[in-house]
C-alpha cells in the first residue's frame, strides 16, 4: 500500500474515437487502482510503437473500448501495490508491460509482468526496447532455441523486433545477415551490429549464397511479404522459421513438402499469449533482455519526445512508416 495520497486526476493521452493518431488529445483521467496481484507505476517514459497505432485505428487483434490511453511499455517507480505482488514493493524502479495506459501519469501494471531494472539499465532505453526485445528474445531462445554458432537470417532488420533480434543474436553467439527493403535500410542494420544484410528481391538466394553461408539455421520474420519465400527456401535442414508480423501487409503461405524433407518447422510467436500461458518463458526472456540492456548490448536510434501532447505526431510519423528505431516520451 501507498504511505502517500495520490491524486485523483492524472493526465493522460486520451483516445476518443478510433482512427488518425493525429485525433488523440491530451486531458484528465481518473488515476487508477492496483487490485490484488497489481502495482501502480509513476510514470517516468513510456514505450510509442507501431501496436500503439494498431490500437487507436481499432486493428489490434485485443480491441480496446473508447476512450482509453494508448502506450503499452513503461519506467517508473512502484507508488502503491495491491496483495499477492511478490517482492515487488514502493519505491522500486521498475520496468513493466501494459495492456493499455502506458501514456499517462500513473500506469497499472500486473506484477507477473513487472520487472525490477538493474541500475545499469537506462530508462529511457528500456522504455523505448522493452517489448521488441522481449518479442526478439522469445522468437530466438524459448521458440527458435537458437545457438552460438549458427546462421540467423533476420527480416525487416531496421525495425524495431528487427535490430533487437539481430542484436540479441549476436549477443547468443550467432552469425546474423540481416534483410531489409533499401541500402538505407541494411546500411543502419550493419551499424547496429549484423554482420551482413541483403536488400529483398530477386536473386536474394544466390546473393546470400555469396556471402559465404549456405543456408539459414534460423529466420526472423516480422514483414512476410516478398521477404517470406526466399527466407524459408534458405532454410537448412532442421532449420527453424519464427513469424513474429506482418509489416509487409502480405501474410505469406509455406511449401509443407519443403517443410517436410528438410526437416523444417514454421512457428509462431506472439508475446502478449507469453503474458497470460507461459509466465515462466516471459520472465526467462525478461531477465535475459535486462542483462543485454545493463551490457549495452542492445542499442537503437531512439527519439526522446517530452510530454503527453507530443506522442500523436510520433505515431503518424510511425503509422506513415516514416521513423526509423523507436520513439519515446518522458514525463
Amino acid at each position: 500500500m501507498t504511505t502517500d495520497p495520490l491524486p485523483s486526476l492524472m493526465p493522460a493521452l486520451i483516445c476518443r474515437a478510433h482512427g488518425d493518431p493525429l485525433g488523440l488529445s491530451v486531458g484528465e483521467a481518473p488515476t487508477p487502482r492496483p487490485k490484488d496481484g497489481e502495482v501502480l507505476i509513476a510514470v517516468q517514459a513510456a514505450g510509442i510503437s507501431f501496436v500503439d497505432v494498431l490500437m487507436v485505428r481499432n486493428l489490434h487483434q485485443n480491441k480496446h473500448a473508447v476512450p482509453f490511453s494508448p502506450g503499452m511499455e513503461v519506467v517508473g517507480r512502484i507508488v502503491d501495490c495491491g496483495a499477492d505482488v511478490g517482492d515487488l514493493a514502493v519505491g522500486m524502479r521498475v520496468a513493466a508491460l501494459v495492456y493499455d495506459g502506458g501514456h499517462a501519469g500513473f500506469a497499472v501494471a500486473r506484477a507477473s509482468e513487472t520487472f525490477v531494472l538493474p541500475e545499469e539499465c537506462d530508462a529511457v532505453r528500456t522504455a523505448a526496447l522493452l517489448s521488441v526485445a522481449l518479442t526478439a528474445e522469445l522468437s530466438l531462445v524459448e521458440r527458435a532455441g537458437v545457438r552460438a554458432g549458427e546462421t540467423v537470417l533476420v527480416g525487416g532488420a531496421a525495425g524495431g523486433v528487427g535490430i533487437c533480434a539481430l542484436q540479441l543474436a549476436r549477443w547468443h553467439g550467432a552469425h546474423v545477415v540481416a534483410a531489409a527493403s533499401d541500402e538505407a535500410r541494411c546500411a543502419f542494420a550493419l551499424k547496429a551490429g549484423a554482420h551482413a544484410a541483403l536488400i529483398y528481391g530477386t536473386d536474394f538466394k544466390e546473393r546470400f549464397r555469396a556471402l559465404g553461408r549456405e543456408a539459414a539455421d534460423v529466420v526472423i520474420d516480422p514483414v512476410g511479404g516478398v521477404f517470406a519465400e526466399p527466407a524459408a527456401n534458405l532454410l537448412d535442414w532442421g532449420g527453424r522459421y519464427v513469424i513474429v508480423g506482418f509489416a509487409g501487409g502480405e501474410i505469406p503461405t509455406f511449401a509443407a513438402n519443403r517443410l517436410l524433407v528438410k526437416n523444417r518447422a514454421v512457428l509462431g510467436m506472439v508475446l502478449g499469449h507469453y503474458r497470460w500461458r507461459d509466465q515462466d518463458g516471459l520472465r526467462r526472456a525478461a531477465a535475459s533482455v535486462l542483462r543485454a540492456l545493463a551490457e549495452r548490448a542492445l542499442d537503437s536510434p531512439i527519439e526522446v519526445v517530452d510530454g503527453l501532447a507530443a506522442v500523436p505526431a510520433v505515431l503518424a510519423r510511425i503509422a506513415d512508416r516514416r521513423m526509423i528505431g523507436k520513439a519515446v516520451v518522458t514525463l
